[in-house]
This record gives structure tokens, sequence and C-alpha cells, in this order.
């Protein structure tokens, strides 16, 4: 590395700030000074001025910039005050200077890095001295001290030429009012969990933040964070060799898109579009996504949309209209709901997994911690919010608290979190899709005494907010049964081989002949060319054509106008947005600008395949009350009819007495059962005891 002398130094700086652009900031400072404070001053044009001074920067971070500070002073205009500082601030800084916080080492102190993540936790900003004022207590001498670090440091000696004060003990007297102070906030990065490789555990780093840039970040943020690496002795009793290692903070930069860390070439930009003509691509996403899975096309058709995502919408008055797909898959035990969220948390470039059993509502929307260095209150950021701009998943969403689970309606639907914890008060942004799983409210689905709504323990409000819903059950079918059997077994002989050296001979194993019969359930397209695909993909804002409008409002119109005899409500107008979002994603699955009828059709299936799993009645028509309110239109008719019957008496009536009675007002034996469980379930009737074994309900409020 070529060594440079001060006088050097000071050249390169003159040199780069006589440009325009730096003596137009510079001016810009004297004339906003002290609301504008910093000059960012880019790598690029370092390294075009001499490229072996923009490296020696980088090795000599705190004299190159000491020195570039006093030339940016001599710049400014005649009025302009010495004693005002100017922060010099480097930013986009080369691709070999990004360090991840895992890989910083010994030989990285004292240099200048970029380290990407993201925002954990910060601090309140608090101000810092940094240009203490003593007077000695003995002569009334003005003593200034600089300030390094956190804690105090007072002046060895007194300045006073006679040098009595020095001759005994002295003492000095801090002037808090005259001394110089600058802004300062703690914050805590964590590695981004998309450059994790298997189970790591995200490492985390402490930075400080000073002056003009402390405050402009908040927790869930994803930042490149340029600055010093320093050491600093840990806090321990005993004398330690061994130090800590924090980051100066000199830059900040955020990352504006989502999937800005994937590197996209000419050449994989000329395969995707190649990619994208073909006309088998959505079966070939499908048979992608954990294809280790039998069955399952619609779930693995929706989630496959989910991960391209409709358009979010910033409107004329500012209100937001959010792109992002939820999806929910309720099943019971074994229809491997767990293993597609783990899977697409390690496919999505950001996925965060989470488990709603483990997880309380500050590990998934943001806590207050107690920051043990300053014994102040600070925020840090739950799995929702550091899945900003990508997905969510979330097991066991019906284990969960009511209190935590209620923390997540506003979370998915303006996808923000409202905080007001420790007397902090903050609004942090978790724009990311959620993929959950659930489990029945009994175990297990009892599809013939229940409705499978009212055997799903989420409250409506929440589920309504997911666009679609899918329900698995596990019911022997022996041809389906033998299909799994087949494929799960494929799966373990293909593992088996895949572990065996190829030259290794075994009696009765074939293994090349396995490897061939079992390439099915390998993905048509690798996780890396499908994650570019994505990141491409995200450019195209698709806008629909009016085929396209003209169906959806069509189909929805349909559903609508079907209740009209049966008095229920089929369908929502959260239902609508949901055609809209899935058809924009589908859109832009195929890399097209415009919404074509083709992709509406799309929409329109998958939508009317969950309505009529989830909401479907009798007459083959759909009811989405039993989702948004819990009960049904068919409920809210017959449980009045049940009350009226028992109101005849007072004193309780038996259950064959009530299932008769309600038979000529034309509801079913199954169904009267059906509604009696609900109306004791919900409070609304309870069973008086009888010594002649027979079952009386009587009305918990006789009015």
């Amino acid at each position: 590395m070529t060594n440079f002398q001060d006088a050097e130094i000071t050249e390169g700086w003159e040199s780069i700030f006589g440009r325009d652009e730096y003596r137009q900031a510079l001016r810009e400072i004297a004339d906003t000074y002290p609301e504008k404070k910093s000059l960012f001053v880019k790598y690029d044009d370092m390294d075009m001025y001499n490229s072996d001074f923009a490296t020696f920067v980088l090795e000599e971070p705190d004299r190159c910039i000491k020195l570039a500070e006093e030339v940016a002073k001599e710049a400014m205009p005649p009025t302009w005050d010495p004693v005002n500082k100017i922060n010099i601030r480097l930013i986009r800084l080369p691709r070999d200077a990004k360090v991840g916080i895992r890989n910083l080492r010994a030989r990285h102190l004292n240099k200048m890095v970029a380290l990407e993540g993201l925002v954990k936790k910060v601090t309140p900003v608090k101000p810092r001295m940094t240009l203490a004022l003593f007077t000695c207590a003995r002569c009334g001498a003005p003593i200034w001290q600089p300030q390094d670090g956190m804690l105090l440091q007072e002046p060895l000696m007194c300045p006073n030429p006679n040098g009595s004060c020095n001759k005994t003990a002295n003492r000095f007297i801090l002037d808090e009012e005259q001394s110089i102070y600058t802004d300062t906030q703690k914050v805590e990065i964590q590695e981004s969990p998309e450059g994790l490789k298997g189970g790591a555990q995200p490492q985390r780093l402490s930075g400080y933040i000073d002056d003009d840039v402390a405050g402009i970040i908040t927790p869930g943020n994803r930042v490149t964070i340029n600055g010093i690496i320093r050491s600093a002795e840990k806090t321990e009793r005993v004398k330690t060799t061994v130090f800590e290692v924090f980051v100066d903070v000199v830059s900040i930069e955020f990352e504006q898109h989502e999937y800005d860390e994937i590197q996209i070439t000419e050449e994989d930009e000329k395969a995707i579009i190649e990619m994208s003509k073909d006309p088998d691509l959505f079966d070939n996403i499908i048979a992608s996504i954990s294809p280790t899975i039998k069955g399952m096309n619609e779930e693995k058709a929706a989630i496959a949309l989910q991960l391209f995502g409709g358009t979010r919408k910033v409107m004329d008055d500012g209100s937001v209209i959010r792109g992002d797909i939820h999806i929910l898959l309720i099943g019971d035990p074994g229809v491997a709901k767990s293993q597609i969220l783990r899977y697409m948390s390690s496919m999505a470039p950001r996925g965060i997994y989470a488990s709603g059993k483990s997880a309380s509502g500050a590990g998934l929307t943001a806590a207050a911690v107690r920051d043990e260095f300053t014994g102040e209150w600070a925020l840090e950021a739950g799995a929702l919010v550091l899945a900003d701009k990508g997905l969510a998943c979330i097991d066991e969403l019906d284990k969960m608290s009511t209190e935590d689970r209620s923390s997540l309606h506003e979370a998915m639907e303006s996808q923000r979190i409202s905080v007001a914890k420790a007397g902090i008060t903050a609004s942090l942004q978790c724009r990311c899709s959620m993929l959950a799983a659930a489990n029945p409210k009994l175990g297990r689905f009892d599809l013939e005494n229940s409705t499978i709504v009212s055997q799903i323990d989420l409250p409506p409000a929440l589920m309504s907010r997911f666009d679609l819903i899918f329900v698995r059950t596990d019911k022997p079918d022996e041809k389906r049964d033998r299909d799994i059997t087949e494929h799960i077994l494929k799966v373990h002989r293909r593992g088996e081989a895949l572990q065996v050296d190829e030259t290794v001979e075994l009696d009765g194993v074939d293994l090349k002949m396995i490897k061939e019969n079992t390439q099915s359930i390998m993905p048509r397209y690798d996780v890396e060319t499908l994650r570019k695909y994505v990141a491409y993909s995200k450019r195209i804002i698709p806008v629909m054509k009016q085929a396209a409008v003209d169906m959806i409002q069509n189909d929805y119109m349909s559903i609508r106008k079907s209740g009209d005899d049966t008095g229920s409500v089929p369908i929502t107008a959260r239902q609508l947005e949901a055609y809209v979002r899935l058809s924009e994603a589908s859109a832009r699955m195929r890399l097209s600008p415009v919404v074509e009828a083709q992709d509406a059709k799309r929409a329109i299936d998958l939508i009317r395949y969950y309505l009529k799993k989830i909401a479907g009645t009798e007459s083959g028509g759909f009811d989405i009350d039993s989702i948004t309110s819990g009960i049904s239109s068919k409920d809210r008719k017959g449980i009045p009819t049940i009350e009226a019957i028992m109101r005849l008496e007072p004193g309780g009536m038996e259950e064959e007495e009530i299932v008769t009675q309600a038979a000529a007002n034309g509801i079913s034996e199954t169904e009267v059962r059906r509604l009696l469980q609900r109306m004791k379930g919900s409070g609304t009737i309870y069973q008086v005891p009888d010594g002649n074994n027979k079952v009386i309900y009587r009305l918990t409020n006789k009015g």
C-alpha cells in the first residue's frame, strides 16, 4: 500500500473538493448551518482522483478524515466561524470494503468498512460532551479537555504558569453550560437473514452515531453502515486482554429495494427473459416449491404468486393500499404445513420464520428492552419488522395468546406496528407478506359433526385479513394414501442414494437407477435462479387491462348476487382486493407490464377454490360471514328460532323436545344439535342437572 504524507492527503482533498458538486455542497452547509453540517463524499470520486489515495483513506480513516475536515473549513466563505464543525461522511464504499459482521477480525481494527444488516435496536438520541470546560478550584484557570469515549476525562494538571496548584491534590469543576456537546445514539445491527447459511444465528454489532445523522434510523431498517471499527476493553472486574468491538459510524445508507443484494448480470437478464417465455413457467415454478411434498398444487400456486406479490399503491390523498399477499394454511397434523413454511422462509430473499407458540407479541412485533450500558429503554424489532419487504412465515398461529394475536391486525392491514411501551411511542414498518399455519381447535378436523370454520381457533377479525385460506384435512383414502406413501419413500430413497458414493456397489441396489427414477423430486428451477427471477420481476408494475377488470368485476358480482336468495353475504370487498393482488402477481410472474384476462382467471380460480373449501354452503354458494364474523347466515337464522322455542318453557326444555319443535320450523336434527352445542359454548344456554338421564337446556337470559 502506498503511504501518503499529510501534505499529499491535503492536496488530494483540495483537488476533490474543488469540483463543482462539492463546492455547491459546501455553500449549502454555509447557508443552512447548523441544520446541515455534513459533506457526503463518494468513494468513486476519490478513486477517480487516485486509486491508491482512495485505498489509503480506508486504511487510515481517522487521519484522512481529520485532514479533510480542515480542508473543507478552509474552502468555506470568509464569514464562516472556524469553531463550527463540518462532518466528512464517506459513502458508496466499494464491494471489497463490505465485511460481514461475523467476519470482523483484528485486522479490521481502526479501518473503514461497510456493514450491511438490519437495525435491531436503537436508543433515544442523547447529548454527548465532546469538549469539556473545567475550572481549577484553586486559581479558577479555565481548562478545555477533549472527551473521547463515554467516560468523562478530567484534566491531570492545572495550566496556570505559577505551578503552585499542582503541588498538592487539586480539584477541577466542570462547567456544563459552556462545554460543547453533540448528539449521539447507540444502535445495534444484526446480519440480514438472507445471508445466513443453515441454522446459523444472526450475529449483532453495536455502533455509535454522532451529530446530524443521529436519529434518522428506526428498528427494522435495512441499512449499510460505513464506519471505523474500534475496540473497547470488556467491562469486567479483572483486567483482560480480550476486547469487544464496536463501529464508530461515519455514514448510513438505506437500502431502497428489497432485492438490491441480489446481483443480476447481463447474462442473468437474458436467461430470465428467456425463462419468462416458457409456456410451462407457472407449472415449473410450482414444481420448484418444496418438491419433496406431494400434491398441494393449489396451495403451492398461491404461495408462488405470494412470492411475486401485487403492487403497493400510494393514492392521491396519501393513503396506501398494500400489494403483499397474506396466506393462511390450516390443516390436520402431518399435512406438511410447517415443512412448506420452513422451505419458503429459506427460499424467499428475505424470509423470517417464527413459531407462534414460542413467540410473544413483542417477539413478533417489537419489544421495549433496557440497554445494559445506558440503562435506558430502547425499541427492539420483532420478526414482522425484520421481515420488512420480505416474507414472514409464522407457524402455530393458533397457539399465540389473544393479546399477542391482536397485535397482528394492524401489521397485516396497514403494514405498520404502533408501539407504546415503557414510555416509547413509535411506528415501525412491516411491509411484508405473511404465510401462516394453524391447527384445528381439537387437534384434528371433525367434518361430520361440525363445520370447518367453527373448529378454527382464530378470531374472525384476524382470519378476514388473509387473502387466501386453505384447509387441508387428512382422511383415509386408498389411492391418495398410496400416492403419498410412494412419494415419501421415493424422497427417502433418493436422499439415501445422494449420500452414497456412486462407485460403491451395493447388493440388490442400483444407485444410478434410483436417481433416474426419482428425478421428479428435483426442483425445476434451483433456489438461486428463482430468487433472481423474482428480484427481476419486482421492477415491473403491471396495469390491468379492461378485459381483466371486467372478468374480476363479473365474477365478484355474480358471487355477491348469489346471496340475494339466501340472505347471506357470500363475499366482501376484502376478497375483491385479493382478486387484484393475485392477478397482478400472475402478470409479474410472466414479466408482463399488463394484467391480462389469463391473470384474472388464475386469481378467480384460486379464490373460488378457497371459498368453496372454507365458506361453501350446502346449496353450492358461498357464505363469507362464517369467516368474517364467526357465525354463518344459516346459524344466524337458526339460533333465534331455537331461542324462541325455548322461551315457551322458561324452566328449561328437553333436548328431544327442542329437536321436534325445530323440525317443524324446517331445521334438521343434526343442525339443531350442532346449534345447541354452539349456543352452549357461547353461554347463551346452559345444561340443567336432571335425575332422569335427560338432557335439559335453559336460556341464560330469559328475557
